[in-house]
């Protein structure tokens, strides 16, 4: 048996960054996509968009650099910076469900 636990951003009670938003993130870095990516997840192109802006609007910073399609197709890829935060973030979230699991191991349940 294991005892999960999940864990998010917020700002003023309103979700900023969690686990849905960084399995985006995690798609559009790997596909080089967000078409892609929404694909993937099972999730409109528009709400993506919409979830990348609120985040860069809490966060305060760019985590998406998208160029225009054509001939040469377009396409979308984190900023050195996004890329920074989702492993600190995935660092913590790592750390704590370690944490966790240590301490309800200790238990013998």
């Amino acid at each position: 048996m294991k005892l999960r636990v999940k864990i998010w951003l917020e700002e003023d009670g309103q979700p900023v960054f969690g686990d849905g938003r960084l399995k985006l993130l995690r798609e559009i870095h790997k596909t080089g996509s967000i078409t892609a990516a929404t694909e993937k997840l099972g999730v409109s192109y528009r709400h993506a968009w919409g979830e990348i802006r609120k985040i860069e609007q809490r966060l305060g910073f760019k985590l998406v650099d998208t160029q225009t399609g054509g001939r040469g197709g377009g396409g979308a890829s984190l900023t050195p910076r996004a890329i920074d935060f989702l492993q600190s973030y995935e660092k913590i979230s790592k750390s704590v469900s370690d944490d966790i699991d240590k301490k309800f191991g200790s238990l013998n349940l």
